[in-house]
């Protein structure tokens, strides 16, 4: 059992070292330390123009609660539709207006799963920049840097998010709040089953996230917008580990190929926390396979109190410079060798960013495997 879950079979104490992350007064006592070096101000990270440094006792009873009746729905919504049919179910024969009141609260429960399921859903801009948001990037002390000293031109991109970790909660807070002034007009590409499941496809389509596939990621660049995705997908989801981060990146190249097509730049960003917001379970290698087959995650994640809750901890946002994409001629397709050197510059950029900021992360002993 302890080797088929790796950092499990640790002491309490050694675990929580191996996740540890910096508070956010940590971070900023790093970022001063390093400001006395001198250099670019804003290669080192910052926080957001007004968004604290730290939430409020109120702020963060938001976070909590949003957070349990959003991602708590996923499995809570179900559960509750099982409990109340078996209710139902076994509701006393002889006593016909409970037994009634119990199937029409069931029927009444299934139209609402039902209806959120199929209700069309619009992009909410306004509603993203509302004040539970940005409690959400003052919880989860959001901070920036950008590895060229400058923050990105204005233009179009194609941004590389890494690591997915359990689930792409960096994605989510790029498209809320004050986030929408880094990451301007960009939409999150998601998995389809983010957009089906009720509650969640809510949050998503307000956001304006789109289906991880090449047609939709097409379509966005073709419109203008920007484009966020995460690589590695289902695969570096369940990768996703206490003592060292992993992602995967080697064998993925579709993402050059429309980056050529469109002539987008691509601008990798490596988001620091993301992999330790929960913890899981691994699951055998069957359940892994199972998962990409069916393009949805199946594991069993926690996180703070035990709860689908994120832990409180810093997301630190490295921004790397832009990779140049020339843009094919209509009906092109991209060679074999531009494909490959545009994409050894995309891996040289991730290790470059994350060698660089690590230290002042706190993770100067985190290890990162690139497969």
């Amino acid at each position: 059992a302890a080797q088929a879950l790796p950092g499990l079979r640790l002491s309490r104490k050694a675990t929580l070292k191996a996740m540890s992350a910096p508070t956010a007064s940590m971070l900023d006592a790093l970022v001063r330390s390093s400001d006395r070096a001198g250099g670019p101000a804003l290669r080192l990270p910052r926080a957001l123009p007004l968004v604290a440094a730290a939430p409020t006792l109120l702020g963060e009873l938001a976070v909590i609660g949003s957070a349990l009746g959003f991602i708590g729905s996923v499995p809570g919504y179900p559960i509750l539709l099982v409990a109340l049919f078996h209710r139902a179910w076994k509701a006393d024969p002889e006593k016909p207006n409970e037994r009634r009141r119990a199937w029409l609260l069931f029927g009444v429960a299934l139209a609402g799963y039902v209806f959120l399921a199929v209700v069309p859903v619009a992009v909410r801009p306004a509603l993203m920049q509302s004040r539970l948001w940005r409690c959400w990037l003052e919880y989860m002390s959001v901070r920036v840097a950008y590895r060229s000293g400058e923050a990105l031109p204005a233009g179009q991109y194609l941004y590389l998010m890494m690591p997915h970790g359990l689930y792409p909660f960096s994605g989510a807070c790029a498209s809320i709040s004050k986030m929408t002034d880094v990451f301007v007009r960009m939409r999150m590409a998601v998995a389809p089953i983010g957009l089906r499941i009720p509650l969640i496809r809510q949050l998503m389509g307000w956001i304006g996230c789109i289906e991880a596939n090449r047609s939709s990621i097409s379509k966005a660049l073709a419109r203008g917008d920007s484009v966020g995705l995460f690589p590695g997908g289902i695969g570096e989801m369940m990768r996703t580990r206490a003592d060292q981060e992993n992602i995967l990146l080697l064998q993925r190249r579709g993402f050059v190929k429309e980056a050529l097509k469109h002539g987008i730049p691509i601008v990798p960003v490596y988001v620091f926390g993301q992999s330790l917001a929960f913890g899981h379970l691994l699951m055998p290698a069957w359940v892994q396979r199972l998962s990409r087959w069916m393009r949805a995650s199946i594991i069993l994640p926690f996180g703070r109190f035990g709860l689908l809750i994120p832990r409180k901890l810093p997301l630190l946002y490295a921004i790397g410079a832009p990779i140049v994409c020339p843009k094919l001629a209509d009906g092109a397709v991209p060679s074999e060798g531009q494909v490959e050197e545009i994409h050894s510059l995309v891996v040289e950029s991730v290790r470059d960013l994350y060698d660089f900021y690590k230290g002042m992360y706190g993770w100067d002993n985190r290890p990162l495997s690139i497969e």
